[in-house]
């Protein structure tokens, strides 16, 4: 439990930067812009902004707008957002079996 919360800060803290929560993408340096793709909470943040402001006038959507939000890709975030879980879950499953493996011979 420990190793746990000593290890929470290391993994949400670059969720919270590369999702464009409190920093925009364009003051990140461009080599590490690739980061957000595989950041869930970009993508979650994404669904929880496109249906809270869907049905606002298409005149006062400057949070969709300066978040590059749009009403079309809806489907795609959902998609992405689910195979980064499946992938991450494969990925821990994978790790899992050979520590197990390992342990046990």
């Amino acid at each position: 439990a420990k190793q746990a919360i000593e290890a929470a800060p290391g993994l949400f803290v670059p969720q919270i930067l590369f999702a464009g929560f409190f920093i925009k993408m364009e003051t990140i340096p461009v080599w590490m812009r690739w980061l957000q793709y595989i950041c869930s909470l970009k993508w979650g943040m994404n669904i929880l902004l496109q249906n809270e402001f869907q049905d606002i006038p298409y005149g006062e959507k400057a949070v969709l707008e300066q978040n590059d939000i749009s009403d079309d890709d809806l489907w795609i975030y959902y998609v992405v957002l689910l195979s980064i879980s499946v992938g991450f879950r494969t990925l821990a499953a994978i790790a899992l079996s050979r520590k197990a493996k390992a342990f046990y011979n």
